[in-house]
């Protein structure tokens, strides 16, 4: 069974972008067709087009079973989360789908199309005693910068391990993850009680945990960035 995911983040734009892309069955049409039957009495010698006319119009006298036909077309879509299940599901078969941070340094491609799919503690600047402060903030920039920083970027020395595998280890502590969540395709900030207030109080801007499907792109030998298309809390 499949977990359920509490969303902040989508953009719609984006998944329906991605979905067309692998599916034609983004939009379903249903033909539906009524026909109704009606009595009456047509008098006089009228054309086949005249006679329609007339019934819908409802002004001849018409005898005999005369019968209109009404179609009606119904379109029905995907609902989000179905959708990125469905691009998910493609991306797992068909493409690079890296699932964690270090997966992310040892597996990253540059000539293919990255994508991810991973939990990952992203910390963010945003974070303000007064919440009012930070929704003037976000407000002025129209995102919200996350990243996912090492030891050092946390504020924490690196510690030596005597270990084969520390000089990896120190490596992988040392990339950097950025990935920024437009306001504009997030739950609404809302008050002292939103989802997202009590998301930053309670963890005060560093160690949210959050999932993650997104692009993700190299802009530097030690830094990444993330172009989301859903995030979640976990």
């Amino acid at each position: 069974m499949k977990e359920l995911r509490n969303y902040i983040y989508m953009d719609m734009i984006g998944i329906d972008s991605l979905l067309s892309q692998i599916t034609s069955e983004l939009v379903e049409t249903n033909n539906i067709q009524t026909t109704n039957r009606r009595m009456g009495t047509a008098n006089g010698n009228i054309s086949f087009s005249e006679l329609v006319k007339k019934i819908f119009k409802a002004d001849a006298s018409l005898s005999g079973e005369l019968e209109s036909v009404q179609v009606i077309n119904k379109t029905t879509t995907l609902p989000y989360e179905a959708k990125i299940e469905q691009i998910i599901t493609y991306i797992e078969k068909q493409e690079i789908l890296l699932k964690n941070k270090i997966d992310i340094t040892q597996n990253y491609q540059e000539e293919k199309q990255n994508f991810i799919l991973l939990v990952m503690s992203f910390d963010t600047d945003f974070y303000q005693d007064d919440w009012f402060k930070t929704v003037d903030l976000v407000n002025q920039f129209g995102y919200i910068p996350f990243y996912n920083g090492g030891n050092n970027a946390n504020g924490i020395k690196d510690i030596y391990q005597y270990h084969d595998s520390y000089y990896k280890t120190m490596y992988n502590d040392k990339i950097k993850i950025t990935m920024n969540l437009n306001i504009e395709k997030m739950e609404r900030l809302g008050g002292m009680t939103s989802h997202l207030a009590v998301l930053f109080r309670t963890t005060k801007g560093v160690n949210i945990h959050l999932g993650v499907l997104g692009h993700i792109y190299k802009l530097a030998e030690e830094v990444y960035q993330i172009k989301p298309y859903a995030v979640w809390r976990v």
